[in-house]
């Protein structure tokens, strides 16, 4: 058992947890601040001894589920998903350090259904209708504009959109520019001459006079539009389009990779195109399209006729 000094215990095991984040698995500080958030809160639950002393045998498969248990009853599914995720992550990296003998995040069970997904995708026609609610004609319409199909053609994040700058732009190649998004993957993306244009005429006829070098500004500040801008952006032109449901820039992102499967475009095709570094984190959109899975499944042995 390893014991750590008050002074270095829960406040040094997050900051070096934190550093795993960020210099080994690659994670952005976003991410970083909200699965610290949940670890500092299970440890300052656990340890409420005031000695000068933290064992790190309080850390058990017994407590880490009794923690799930008793969480917030009025925590929505999602906030319980992103502790438990934050949680085993966790674990995974006591496991690593050689601070515990085995890997507990097996005992944190899985929180929600991954078929919730599923149900926020747009249908060809809500999209349609989604895109037709900016007119185009004045320059916030355009902005508006080309920020719906960077997401929806592209399947961006909503950060990665609030980043672009304008030399992330090659038009001879078609192509944008990421980088600094989430695991830290640059990447080169092509854009099809809709979004070209699309982006071309804000620029040129919707974007602000500014020194400011991001591709999309606040056209009553001049200043860069942060992530939460281009999410707001997004719900405001959901409820203009009348489409229920969750009106965030993520749901968009759900539509491109479920439409690309629903094609028969290939996993490692999808998670490139968004950048997944994990293709198991792809494979959740395979799960919209049974049956076109099914026509393409091998048949067990004992099923093959001679």
């Amino acid at each position: 058992m390893k014991i750590i000094p008050l002074s270095n215990s829960i406040d040094g095991l997050v900051a070096e947890y934190q550093q795993h984040l960020l210099g080994n698995a690659g994670f952005t500080s976003g991410t970083c601040k909200v699965r610290t958030f949940y670890v500092r809160t299970f440890l300052e639950a656990l340890y409420k001894s005031k000695t000068r002393r933290f064992p790190l045998r309080k850390i058990t498969a017994k407590s880490l589920l009794d923690y799930i248990l008793n969480s917030n009853p009025r925590w929505s599914p999602a906030t319980i998903q992103s502790m438990a995720v934050s949680l085993r992550s966790f674990c995974r990296f006591l496991c690593a350090s050689g601070r515990t003998r085995g890997d507990l995040s097996q005992a944190i069970p899985t929180v929600g259904s991954s078929q919730e997904h599923f149900s926020v995708a747009l249908t060809h026609q809500e999209l349609d209708r989604l895109l037709a609610a900016c007119r185009k004609k004045r320059p916030l319409e355009k902005r508006d504009y080309a920020v719906l199909l960077c997401l929806a053609r592209l399947g961006l994040r909503a950060g990665e959109v609030a980043q672009l700058r304008l030399e992330d732009i090659d038009w001879r190649r078609s192509t944008l520019r990421l980088y600094g998004t989430k695991g830290r993957r640059e990447r080169q993306l092509p854009f099809s001459s809709e979004v070209g244009w699309a982006l071309a005429k804000y620029l040129r006829h919707g974007r602000p006079k500014t020194t400011a070098r991001s591709i999309f500004i606040s056209l009553s500040t001049g200043q860069s539009l942060s992530a939460d801008g281009i999410s707001s952006i997004v719900g405001r032109v959901f409820k203009r389009a009348g489409i229920s449901g969750r009106r965030g820039a993520h749901r968009l992102r759900h539509t491109v990779a479920c439409h690309l499967v629903q094609r028969g475009v290939s996993l490692k095709a999808v998670a490139d195109l968004l950048g997944h570094g994990d293709l198991a984190t792809t494979q959740i959109y395979a799960k919209v399209n049974l049956s076109s899975l099914r026509a393409v499944a091998m048949p067990w042995p004992k099923e093959a006729r001679s």
